[in-house]
């Protein structure tokens, strides 16, 4: 009969950060083993709290499944004699075996064919599998970090207190740690610290909600989304809503029971990202916002208790948050008393990398290229460039963003603006930070996106001059978010940049700086950044792999123009000549493999002999001026549904041309028209990409 499963470790309070990830590891890991030990179930599913991870295992069948194994005998060749009858060997293996010759078969290996028998393994009852299969699983566990506690050389995320391990009603017995496996798990540690035996592994949650723990993540969640928006309410404003708060404040109790407290208006005057960083990052706090967005003077703090005196509560947190904001309004006053531009100087005591120097000397770098970056992409913009780069890192020292790092590039855009900077300075100090990740809000101003570029190409060549290069999943400096920001920032803007010239300017600096050659440095970013631009056109566009393969192949230093060369390139994969018009195209490449067009030379029209030939000469001859002006124009669309005009020609002349005729001068001439015919199609992408498409 069927069975309910579960497994609860339970232990001293695990960080909120690391539970998410190991309750999907645990049920993913729960899964795999299952399959490998042939235990069915109907559903598996993990739940926890700081102290407990749990697997709940549904429909669990009481035996494994049976299986069949192939037990390998003697060669046929030795099994059997010349008439066909069993030899000594058969039979010596059949009475091994305890069964008669007529029960064993022939078997194909790779050695040839044996005679064998199979035989059906009658599966193990699931109590003893367990016993063997939990134990290592909780030591597979995953976290970010691990401790060991007393003498034992267990180690887990936090020390395990208890381990409940029930099929059913019965216990599946083991020891981990020298800790011995049970039924009894324990409540919440203040309002029900009683261990709780249980009957049955399906009563779990049950008792545990009797117990003040409520388990399940979500049910949690749902709980706390609830109160907090009830207790917003009836303050008049609403959450500001922050899922990862969300997440970590749940990972943080057992049983979330908010209240609603209030601070002094008179906080109201430092910048609101300073009132919501201290409430959230030092507090858990969540801040509230009247319907237009605008921060009140109020919070929602979440306990892990019932609250029985509500007011005595509240007081205490706001006492502990009114000194946090305190702190935070004197931090920023101080900072105010000093012009942000007069801070650049104090980043030469800042050291950006021991190898890359201070952070004032990067500033110098970006100031340089940023610079250089503007004259290409807005002239006009260049003294504010310049101005926004200078003053980008010097928020770095303020006193508030040594408290809350976090806030640095806002805190930059504040002081810029009291210090008297023009607004998209101000601004563009905010933005160069922008996109923190992919699909993050990008920088909206032409400084802050010049200056964000200029600081991650100065970070990526700094680094891999340093040999810093990403692999695997090793990435201390986070040089794959930088390599494709850079290029999100570019089509953001639709800038058409060279990538050889920026990492030219880019390098600039670090001439007889860093020992490493250039020109491996240049190719070594070039190839990191085109995996980059692979992976963010297929991933985030949609784009299939043979045509990002196809057009990158092409050239792709223009990284705005390659994103539009793909996007209708994929569209147009649904015209109905495309098939045949690659198949012409790939034709005449591999026609001209080995052919080199210096020793061709140019089409002669008199040596064309053929109508086909002369017609395909005339067709290649005109749609060439006709479709320059659509690449130039980036009209991309337009340029392939001309280009797939062509099929008709194309075909009819390798149905009637011997391209490989045995007049050389016509051979070469021929070969002369395919280059000018595949010209056209290589300047857009290199269509023998495609053989899995085709």
């Amino acid at each position: 009969m069927e069975q309910d499963l579960l497994l609860e470790i339970g232990t001293e309070e695990i960080p909120a950060r690391f539970i998410s990830g190991a309750l999907e590891a645990l049920k993913n890991l729960a899964r795999e083993r299952f399959q490998q030990s042939r235990l069915q179930y109907r559903d598996i599913k993990t739940v926890g709290t700081p102290r407990r991870l749990t697997l709940l295992g549904s429909g669990v069948s009481p035996f494994q499944d049976d299986k069949e194994e192939n037990i390998m005998g003697p060669p046929k060749s030795s099994a059997f004699d010349r008439d066909g009858l069993p030899t000594k060997v058969a039979l010596g293996f059949a009475k091994a075996k305890g069964v008669g010759i007529e029960n064993l078969e022939f078997f194909e290996t790779p050695k040839g064919v044996y005679l064998g028998l199979k035989k059906k393994v009658r599966g193990l009852p699931a109590v003893g599998v367990l016993a063997e299969l939990l134990p290592q699983l909780i030591l597979d566990l995953p976290f970010p970090k691990f401790m060991r506690w007393g003498t034992s050389s267990l180690r887990f995320a936090r020390p395990i207190h208890w381990i409940v391990a029930l099929f059913g009603e019965q216990v599946i017995p083991f020891v981990l740690g020298g800790i011995e496996s049970g039924n009894q798990t324990a409540g919440h540690r203040f309002m029900a610290p009683k261990t709780i035996p249980l009957r049955e592994a399906g009563e779990y949650l049950s008792k545990l909600r009797q117990a003040m723990v409520i388990a399940d993540p979500q049910e949690r969640e749902d709980r706390l989304r609830s109160a907090i928006s009830g207790l917003a309410e009836k303050a008049k404003g609403k959450v500001l809503t922050d899922s990862e708060l969300i997440q970590e404040v749940n990972f943080l109790v057992e049983f979330p029971d908010p209240v609603s407290g209030g601070f002094n208006p008179e906080f109201l005057k430092l910048p609101p990202e300073v009132l919501i960083t201290s409430m959230k990052e030092h507090q858990r706090y969540f801040p509230m916002v009247d319907e237009q967005g605008n921060l009140l003077p109020g919070f929602i703090a979440v306990n892990n208790t019932q609250v029985k005196d509500t007011q005595r509560v509240v007081r205490g947190h706001e006492k502990v948050l009114r000194a946090r904001l305190s702190d935070a309004r004197f931090f920023f006053e101080e900072d105010l008393k000093k012009p942000l531009s007069e801070r650049v100087e104090g980043l030469k005591a800042v050291v950006f990398h021991s190898r890359l120097g201070t952070s004032f000397e990067k500033v110098e770098r970006i100031v340089r290229l940023a610079a250089a970056l503007a004259r290409k992409l807005a002239p006009e913009k260049e003294a504010m460039v310049k101005r926004c780069a200078f003053l980008c890192k010097a928020d770095l020292i303020s006193l508030m963003v040594g408290e809350f790092p976090n806030l640095q590039g806002i805190m930059g855009r504040e002081y810029a603006l009291r210090s008297g900077e023009e607004e998209e300075t101000a601004r563009g100090i905010f933005e160069h930070y922008l996109p923190v990740s992919v699909g993050s809000p990008m920088p909206e101003t032409i400084t802050g996106t010049i200056v964000g570029l200029a600081d991650r190409l100065d970070t990526l060549t700094g680094f891999f001059g340093l040999g810093q290069i990403p692999s695997g999943s090793a990435d201390p400096y986070a040089l794959r978010r930088q390599a494709q920001a850079v290029i999100q920032i570019i089509w953001n803007k639709g800038y058409s940049l060279s990538i050889n010239e920026a990492l030219d300017q880019a390098l600039i600096p670090y001439t007889g700086y860093i020992k490493e050659d250039p020109g491996s440095i240049k190719k070594n970013l070039l190839a990191f950044l085109v995996l980059r631009l692979q992976h963010l056109l297929e991933v985030e566009e949609g784009a299939g792999q043979e045509t990002v393969q196809a057009v990158i192949a092409a050239g792709w230093d223009d990284v705005d123009e390659v994103r539009d060369r793909v996007l209708a390139l994929q569209a147009f994969q649904s015209h109905p000549d495309f098939p045949s018009l690659v198949i012409g195209c790939k034709r005449a490449l591999n026609i001209l493999k080995g052919v080199s067009p210096s020793d061709i030379g140019e089409v002669h029209v008199e040596w064309l002999v053929e109508p086909e030939e002369k017609e395909l000469f005339e067709k290649v001859d005109q749609k060439k001026v006709e479709i320059d002006r659509f690449f130039r124009q980036k009209e991309y669309s337009d340029y392939l549904l001309h280009l797939a005009q062509l099929r008709p020609t194309i075909d009819v002349f390798f149905d009637k041309v011997l391209v490989m005729s045995p007049d050389e001068r016509i051979r070469k001439n021929r070969l002369a028209l395919l280059f000018q015919l595949t010209a056209l199609f290589s300047r857009f992408a290199l269509f023998s990409q495609f053989d899995a498409l085709l």
